[in-house]
């Protein structure tokens, strides 16, 4: 539709409208027709039914509201982000990190596979009361997330020159900027898996305060200083490992409140 039928951005909003169309048409279709044990029943029409209804809408909302916040904090480090590096480094930085904003999704993509793998899993054998399994299929996760990410924050080490020029050409004012500042990056991407394992984690396990209180450290409460504050002490560094320590901060005090209710 871009290049063959010329239809340029009208015809990628057209794809992707057309791409997810057709993806919902295919759920709802083996859920209704194909599937054999997971599917839609007839909604009783009493009202002591519909308030059972109702409330376990809300209840599912409750639950997924810090997947919610993952998402967020997607929009809050484009936002934040954008702002910081054009007011420290002008266009050329809003450039080089629109190309790690690009790269980000891909990365969430890997630590929201991670979660939601472990998810059906734990919440299955907490729901049994199964402790054992929980914390099992939990250190599966966990190490899963540390090989991704470790094996993103590698790739972003070593061949930056090659992921940056996916994007844009080599006289690019911004492809200097970016090839530095990936490695830095880097740093980010181990605590941002891990954080997504842990908090997929809590909502498994019905854990909904905890899980709303670690998505909102990460996507506001520590993002948001870390960008503003981290430049003023390291300059342009500063920025780059912005998302890295608020990432970090995260982790540990994920960790320490697992630690506090260990003991």
């Amino acid at each position: 539709m871009i290049v063959y039928m010329g239809w340029g951005l009208f015809g990628a909003a057209i794809a992707s409208s057309l791409s997810m169309a057709i993806g919902g048409i295919i759920a709802v279709w083996y859920m209704c027709f194909a599937a054999r044990q997971l599917r839609p029943i007839r909604l009783k029409w009493s009202c002591r039914s519909l308030l059972y209804s109702i409330r376990n809408i809300g209840y599912q909302c409750t639950i997924g509201m810090s997947a919610l916040m993952g998402e967020c904090t997607m929009a809050v480090l484009a936002l934040i982000g954008n702002y910081v590096f054009g007011a420290y480094l002008g266009d050329a930085g809003i450039g080089a990190f629109g190309i790690a904003c690009y790269y980000t999704p891909f990365v969430y993509m890997i630590g929201n596979a991670v979660a939601q793998s472990a998810q059906p899993i734990i919440s299955y054998n907490y729901g049994s009361g199964d402790s054992c399994r929980v914390r099992s299929t939990l250190r599966v996760a966990l190490l899963a997330a540390v090989v991704c990410g470790g094996s993103v924050s590698t790739a972003f080490v070593f061949f930056p020159y090659q992921l940056v020029e996916l994007f844009i050409n080599t006289n690019e004012a911004a492809f200097p900027l970016a090839v530095k500042g990936f490695p830095l990056m880097a740093t980010a991407f181990v605590f941002f898996i891990v954080n997504l394992t842990l908090i997929g984690y809590y909502q498994s396990v019905e854990r909904v305060r905890p899980a709303m209180v670690f998505a909102l450290l990460r996507g506001i409460f520590f993002l948001v200083p870390c960008f503003l504050v981290l430049p003023l002490w390291f300059d342009e560094t500063g920025i780059w490992i912005a998302l890295g320590m608020s990432e970090m901060l995260t982790t540990l005090c994920i960790i320490g409140y697992m630690w506090h209710g260990n003991r």
